[in-house]
């Protein structure tokens, strides 16, 4: 019991493993593998690196980015570190944007629909279809009464 700990050697295979995963593609295994290098070696700057680059290629940005953060408090001065945490900050911004602007059309959509513009007239805005229909129908009423009348009219006559 004099503190050494004896999986201590192990940790870079587990770190390098990570790495190995992550070129290829295989995210999960390379979480699995980054967090047991991590269980021997908590403050590990380089796991805490791939652990956000794993989790980056995943989609899950913000745990990245708590990773980054983690590494970056450790150690303030790894350039790397920084920067990759300066893009993904970047990247959750640009995120939430697009996902504000997402559910801001879909709001406005929602409520195009429960208000459709009133005309001076009180009456619902329609579409042009909408719109057209009763002119077609009025159109076919009255040459249909043009018909009858001619044809009354013809009766009369003869």
């Amino acid at each position: 019991s004099s503190g050494i700990n004896a999986e201590w050697p192990l940790r870079p295979g587990w770190c390098n493993l990570a790495l190995s995963e992550l070129k290829g593609g295989k995210l999960a295994g390379g979480i699995q593998a980054v967090n047991r290098a991590l269980e021997i070696e908590p403050r590990n700057t380089k796991a805490l690196y791939r652990k956000g680059k794993l989790l980056e290629q995943k989609g899950e940005l913000e745990e990245a980015e708590k990773a980054l953060k983690q590494a970056v408090s450790i150690e303030p001065g790894s350039q790397g570190c920084k920067q990759f945490l300066k893009e993904l900050s970047k990247k959750i911004a640009n995120q939430k944007k697009k996902q504000q602007q997402m559910y801001k059309k879909m709001l406005n959509l929602e409520e195009e629909e429960k208000e459709k513009k009133v005309t001076g007239f009180g009456e619902k805005e329609t579409t042009w279809l909408e719109g057209a229909i009763p002119m077609v129908a009025g159109a076919v009423t009255v040459g249909a009464l043009a018909i009858a009348a001619y044809n009354g009219f013809k009766s009369l006559q003869g």
